[in-house]
């Protein structure tokens, strides 16, 4: 099977809601209040091969909860829309899905309860160094949708059960890895007040590159007129869009300075990546 959802980022969770309605299957893109995942991403290193995930249920019935690892990664489609490709039963040489084991992968979660899952890294004895990937999928059942019965008589009644999947990134990494980023293709321009970019990013090194893309728009005086920030993960390559309003900006000449940089609070000191930062300065024509 392969699923496609949002890929949000490795301190963002995924969330993929699905109704089952009697016989039949509905996915929907939702959020639903269900389980809370904690850590939203996991690093383990080659020494302890082992990390830890916290469960909790806020709800007020019991949610039955199973996790499995699935190799999966950050990807565009042709209009340059962002979208988390999974794959199970990968071959890709980077998956680490087929020998990262969550303990336990069933469980029932009392309300108010939490549960620990712990991952355990058993790669082959022969794994190169490098840094390798997986993504966690939990998926928690339990909870129910309120359906209004039907007119009729007898009146027909419908059952929704509530089944939602929260997917965070995994990384395993041996020895020593670096990273880096080669970013062609910017070409902003501004269409129906907003402004558009297309880079191409492409990763360089032995790992995924992790940071934040900063954009300022400056007057010619070097004043700062808008700004704006975006995680960005790129584990291979895409060619990502992006679209920031500029509603009210009077028409001129601006400036728009770019920067990638891996700087980012929400990585674990000890697993952040230092690669340098990417900048380039641009003219801007808002008409």
């Amino acid at each position: 099977m392969s699923c496609h959802a949002s890929p949000g980022s490795p301190g963002r969770p995924t969330r993929v809601a699905a109704l089952t309605l009697l016989l039949g299957t509905l996915f929907l893109g939702a959020e639903a209040a269900s389980i809370v995942v904690a850590p939203t991403a996991v690093y383990i290193d080659h020494q302890t091969r082992s990390a830890e995930v916290v469960l909790f249920n806020p709800s007020d019935v019991a949610e039955e909860v199973t996790v499995e690892a699935v190799f999966g990664y950050p990807a565009t489609r042709d209009d340059g829309s962002l979208y988390l490709e999974l794959e199970e039963d990968s071959t890709n040489p980077r998956s680490a899905a087929s020998w990262i084991r969550p303990f336990p992968r069933r469980m029932i979660i009392q309300p108010g309860a939490r549960q620990v899952v712990r991952l355990l890294g058993e790669p082959p004895a022969d794994l190169p160094d490098g840094e390798y990937w997986t993504r966690l999928v939990f998926t928690a059942r339990g909870q129910s949708l309120p359906v209004s019965a039907s007119a009729g008589s007898p009146p027909v009644r419908v059952g929704l059960d509530l089944e939602v999947r929260t997917i965070i990134a995994a990384t395993y990494r041996k020895g020593t890895v670096d990273t880096g980023l080669e970013v062609s293709d910017l070409d902003p321009r501004v269409e129906a007040d907003t402004l558009h970019l297309r880079p191409l990013l492409v990763r360089r090194g032995s790992a995924a590159w992790i940071g934040a893309f900063h954009l300022r728009l400056l007057l010619a005086n070097g004043a700062e007129v808008r700004g704006w920030q975006e995680q960005v993960a790129v584990y291979d390559r895409y060619h990502r869009a992006f679209a920031y309003p500029l509603e009210g900006l009077p028409a001129g000449t601006y400036t728009l300075e770019a920067r990638l940089t891996t700087r980012r609070d929400d990585v674990p000191a000890g697993f952040r990546l230092a690669a340098p930062d990417w900048t380039q300065s641009v003219s801007v024509r808002v008409p």
